[in-house]
């Protein structure tokens, strides 16, 4: 594994940190967090233990405390981290762990990982690695569940120029792969934060994103060489209505749940 690829998302992600929530402010996080917690029970999810892998700033933490659950977070990213801290008070568990080596943290009822941290995993050792994660923390008859982008989302964002004003900054997302990106190819994106210094120049933070976009073959094959069973897929559409089967060229992301298929020194 490179330098670029160990650390690509924990960089971006520090210099994202100071901006996040205001590049997010417009997604609905209790709706989307209770689309996701109704498919983990209709997969047979009861506990209310969740382990919410690549919680950025804690934003869909507080849905969850809301609805019952003793929630505990782990991030890549220190910046993002300290945000969540800052967000969440003391009582909520927050830590670094990076997925592809994240530690046994305890028995969870409901692993997760949204707003497609997967995508930062860019090989299939990655991906196993991860769900071995996932299955390691999963308390008995526990449940995963993980969104990412379709082949066509990443096409449309990844090869798209976004421009945010805000009040003291402006936000610039710079897409710099094809339109045409091949299904399974890495895609690139620079963001790029704005801020006015001495008249008439400008500050400059930048943060390059790597992503790559898994099929949902290998997707499969990667939960089952982690001892996962993957449970169905869901393709949702912008008005985060979802449906069966999910379909990679025309769905705006799919919803992976999966639950424990054998013991996990099986799969090592």
């Amino acid at each position: 594994m490179t330098a670029l690829r160990s650390d690509h998302a924990r960089a971006a992600y520090d210099a994202f940190a100071p901006v996040y929530d205001i590049f997010t402010a417009g997604h609905d996080q209790p709706a989307w967090t209770g689309a996701i917690l109704e498919l983990a029970e209709g997969a047979g999810l009861a506990g209310r233990r969740l382990l919410d892998v690549g919680c950025g700033t804690g934003s869909a933490i507080p849905p969850m405390l809301d609805r019952g659950f003793d929630v505990r977070g782990v991030d890549i990213s220190e910046a993002m981290i300290e945000r969540a801290r800052a967000k969440l008070g003391p009582d909520v568990d927050v830590s670094v762990a990076d997925m592809r080596a994240l530690p046994a943290l305890g028995g969870f009822d409901l692993v997760w990982s949204l707003c497609d941290s997967v995508k930062y995993l860019h090989s299939d050792a990655e991906l196993v690695a991860a769900f071995r994660g996932f299955r390691r923390n999963l308390a008995a008859g526990g449940v995963v569940a993980f969104d990412v982008d379709s082949l066509a989302t990443i096409r449309a964002l990844y090869s798209s120029l976004l421009v945010l004003p805000g009040d003291d900054s402006v936000l610039v997302f710079e897409g710099r792969s094809a339109p045409d990106l091949p299904s399974g190819a890495a895609a690139e994106a620079w963001l790029d934060r704005l801020t006015p210094d001495s008249r008439p120049w400008w500050s400059r933070v930048r943060g390059v994103h790597h992503q790559r976009h898994h099929p949902e073959a290998a997707i499969r094959r990667a939960l089952e060489a982690a001892g996962l069973a993957c449970v169905g897929v869901w393709g949702t559409e912008q008005d985060g209505s979802r449906e069966q089967p999910f379909d990679d060229l025309r769905h705006n992301k799919a919803v992976y749940i999966a639950r424990a298929s054998a013991p996990e020194e099986q799969r090592r």
